[in-house]
């Protein structure tokens, strides 16, 4: 009887990993479960990937810039609101006993100030301050507006943050599934070496043919082709991952096997299984991405915004009162002495201006009602997300259950081709098929669970969460 303990090892690992995800199965499609806080359990090398990620990788970094850009444009808006303080110093050179009639600058409005010119140096100096007193609610609608924005951008942030961690734990995955393939890779090759070891055995003992020796050389060859080719798979997929982190990768964490992985080739008791399996949202799954989905607050807060807009372009139709106060001085020494303290209050209405305030509040009520048609197909666009994402949950874990079952029958088959074989009572043609089956059935078990992983992932992701 041939002896397979890792791959026994694999196997029953297998089956018992279907038993674990009979529970999940059962949570997923219970309707009324309440809501219940998401308990992703992660291994440590994603964990760690996962803050380097947070940290390093420049998507991430880019968002954080247009978050500080946004709130400095709240703050630019809050200054348009207070006064302005503004000091000025001038100089004019001219004919004696000429007197002149300068303009002194009181922030934004401009006042005379006449001057005797004793000498043929006079100088002017002026300190004050100026406020807006009605601006016919721009102002204000402005501040609102960039204060929108500013939420905005931070949902967007918080968004790209996650975009970024699922792209990561996607990335992940992927890495893991393909260092399985691997391994089953190896596998394959260590059961077709043995096998070819049988044939060359029994063909010195004249009990098989020739050709029985070259057909087992064959499967060698073609089982080391495909371990290049999974172990390239495995390297494209670890460039993948250092492309999602957007920082260099510690391989040596990557290395060895993940929980999943190692719980599957090892062995591990359903319990154990069952506990490394993320606990998902439960309850209506859509309406709580439409809760918590950042692009859907984006979309609202841009409405909103385009509303406050089309307020602030309306108000600049109305007058503008602005008020100054000041000290102004002037006389023929560098520093003017003596002066007097002016103030002044002054109106300004644009009365025509070929209409184009009134377009711009066209352009900006017609942009919040175009941002509100795109928020309802961003619903249905999140509606279709959160249902793919659990059908494609199912999928995996029906496809999961199935490859436990082939993957059983392929070792029961096997170990009856091998014995047969080995009695020369069967084919090394059986024996070869049976062992195409049966590393083709631990290929799509690996696959199956890791794209259960990937799916809880995206369903996580589709959520909001």
């Amino acid at each position: 009887m041939i002896k397979m303990p890792k791959m026994k090892i694999f196997i029953s690992a297998l089956a018992a990993l279907t038993l674990a995800c009979a529970p999940c199965a059962g949570a997923e499609t219970a309707e009324t479960s309440p809501i219940v806080e998401i308990d992703y359990i992660e291994d440590a090398a994603l964990a760690k990937l996962l803050i380097a990620a947070g940290e390093e990788n420049p998507q991430i970094a880019a968002a954080k810039q247009r978050t500080e850009a946004a709130r400095a444009k709240v703050e630019a808006a809050a200054a348009r609101l207070g006064p302005d303080v503004f000091a000025g110093l001038g100089g004019l050179w001219q004919e004696d006993g000429v007197t002149l009639t300068p303009n002194v600058s009181l922030g934004a409005m401009t006042l005379p100030a006449s001057v005797n010119v004793i000498g043929s140096n006079t100088y002017a100096a002026a300190i004050g301050l100026s406020q807006v007193i009605y601006a016919g609610g721009s102002l204000t609608a402005q501040k609102e507006a960039e204060r929108l924005a500013l939420g905005a951008a931070q949902a967007q942030e918080l968004r790209t943050g996650q975009a970024v961690e699922n792209s990561v734990r996607r990335a992940y995955y992927a890495l893991r599934a393909a260092q399985a393939k691997a391994r089953v890779a190896r596998e394959a090759l260590t059961l077709a070496k043995e096998h070819l070891a049988r044939a060359e055995k029994l063909f010195k003992a004249g009990v098989v043919a020739k050709n029985d020796v070259l057909r087992g050389g064959v499967a060698v060859s073609e089982a080391e082709l495909s371990l290049i080719r999974a172990q390239s798979a495995e390297a494209n997929a670890l460039t993948a991952l250092r492309r999602a982190v957007g920082t260099e990768l510690i391989k040596a964490e990557l290395e060895a096997p993940d929980i999943f992985a190692q719980k599957l080739f090892d062995g591990g008791g359903d319990s154990e299984l069952a506990k490394i399996l993320p606990r998902l949202p439960g309850g209506d799954r859509t309406a709580q991405a439409f809760d918590s989905r950042a692009e859907l607050k984006v979309y609202a807060l841009l409405s909103k915004q385009a509303e406050k807009l089309a307020r602030a372009a309306q108000g600049r139709t109305l007058p503008q009162i602005l008020g100054a106060a000041g000290y102004v001085a002037a006389d023929d020494s560098f520093f003017p002495g003596e002066g007097e303290a002016v103030a002044a209050i002054g109106m300004y209405w644009n009365l025509y201006d070929g209409g184009e305030m009134r377009a711009k509040t066209r352009e900006a009520k017609a942009k919040a009602k175009e941002l509100l048609f795109q928020l309802e197909d961003m619903k249905n666009a999140v509606r279709m997300e959160v249902v793919q994402a659990e059908q494609n949950l199912a999928s995996a874990r029906s496809r999961l259950e199935v490859a436990l079952r082939q993957t059983e029958q392929a070792r029961e088959d096997y170990r009856i081709a091998v014995r047969r074989y080995e009695e020369n009572v069967g084919t090394a043609l059986e024996e070869s098929d049976s062992r195409v089956a049966l590393v083709n059935a631990l290929s799509e078990t690996a696959a199956a669970l890791y794209d259960i992983k990937t799916a809880e992932a995206d369903l996580i992701y589709a959520v909001g969460k």
